[in-house]
């Protein structure tokens, strides 16, 4: 019985040493100069979530935020021994109303806070896009190709490359009558190709049937502010903002300027990106 209660007591004093270990390192690392550094500091690298600009039937998607991770931005930089802003460690600050809560909205732009841009290339089933697609290539930059059924029958080879080459494809069923059979044919070969986020429909006017239809079919609908049918590259200068979806009409104008094109939106500081990069959150 004797060394039953010296074994007791024993662990009772392991244990109550482990606790006074264990509050002794809390207490040490809580008065750590480093770690109230970073506390000190980490409210003037938070980005607050910006919500989305919703008017009527638009909308235009937010940008998510961000705050420092107290915690392990302290593991991180402790291995050094001082503050290094490079070592912050962030979590998210997430936007509340997210697109896949609006899919019954137009979208209409990117958020103006980035200094980005995409292109759409309105497509009919006679043009070659093979000029537009190998000049994008290239240079490494990425679009996105409206199209008929007509054209995803007759090139569905082509379809398959842009897709797994980064670009996105969207849907324009069959001469955009979203309504027709053609119209759920495509989504599904676009969406089974992947890995695009979003099947995407396109108008250039507020039209509910579409919206509505889209919106059913769990797609999201693009009505781009700027609209381009003929002289590309002045109508782009003209009209160029941040966060801008713009819609190209393929013609031989605009192949024959694409270069040009490029090269001046990348030199007024925009970054050419995809739709899909556009409109995350």
């Amino acid at each position: 019985m004797k060394k039953f209660f010296q074994i007791i007591g024993l662990l009772t004093l392991m244990i109550s040493s482990f606790i006074y270990t264990e509050k002794v390192g809390t207490t040490a690392k809580l008065s750590d100069p480093l770690l109230t550094e970073i506390k000190s500091k980490k409210d003037g690298y938070k980005e607050n979530a910006i919500e989305p600009i919703i008017k009527d039937d638009t909308i235009i998607p937010g940008v998510n935020g961000k705050e420092v991770d107290t915690k392990k931005s302290y593991e991180s930089m402790s291995k050094i021994g001082y503050f290094d802003d490079k070592l912050l460690v962030y979590k998210p600050l997430e936007v509340k109303n997210t697109l896949d809560k609006n899919k019954d909205k137009y979208v209409i732009g990117g958020n103006n806070t980035k200094m980005e841009v995409t292109l759409l290339f309105k497509t009919k089933p006679q043009d070659d896009l093979t000029p537009i697609i190998n000049t994008l290539n290239q240079r490494k930059i990425k679009a996105t190709f409206f199209i008929e059924s007509a054209y995803l029958e007759k090139h569905h080879n082509q379809i398959i490359n842009l897709i797994q080459s980064g670009h996105t494809v969207g849907n324009l069923s069959n001469n955009e009558n979203y309504n027709d059979s053609d119209f759920v044919w495509m989504k599904t070969i676009i969406t089974n190709i992947g890995p695009q986020i979003y099947n995407y429909c396109y108008t250039q006017k507020p039209k509910k049937s579409i919206l509505k239809t889209c919106n059913i079919q769990n797609s999201i609908t693009i009505m781009p502010k700027i609209i381009i049918k003929n002289n590309p590259l002045l109508n782009i200068k003209k009209k160029i903002l941040p966060g801008s979806i713009i819609s190209l009409e393929v013609n031989d104008s605009l192949i024959t300027q694409l270069n040009a094109i490029l090269n001046y939106i990348q030199s007024k500081g925009y970054q050419i990106t995809s739709l899909e990069k556009l409109l995350k959150e």
